[in-house]
């Protein structure tokens, strides 16, 4: 059985993947209890790049306030999720 592409493992691959590429560090080297902002190479023109990925990625738009509420890597997973889930229950 396959999970499918929006499961919250799956963008929680790609979410860290978008972050090893735009910090331009290993991936292993990120967990999902690590803080965003405490990430190798990391500033706040690499994150909302990130995130602008992310967006794009599932076509949505995420809330300002909810962006900057996420601090961790989980978080930030867990927005996405949210997000993709609302998507797909929206007629």
């Amino acid at each position: 059985m396959t999970a499918e592409p929006t499961s919250r493992e799956r963008i929680a691959a790609i979410t860290t993947e978008f972050l090893a590429t735009e910090l331009e560090i290993s991936p292993d080297g990120i967990g999902p209890a690590d803080t965003l902002k405490a990430l190798p190479g990391a500033d706040s023109m690499k994150l909302l790049r990130v995130v602008s990925k992310l967006e794009r990625r599932w076509d949505i738009e995420f809330d300002d306030q909810a962006v900057f509420s996420a601090e961790t890597v989980d978080e930030l997973v867990t927005l996405v999720h949210t997000y993709v889930g609302k998507e797909l229950t929206t007629p």
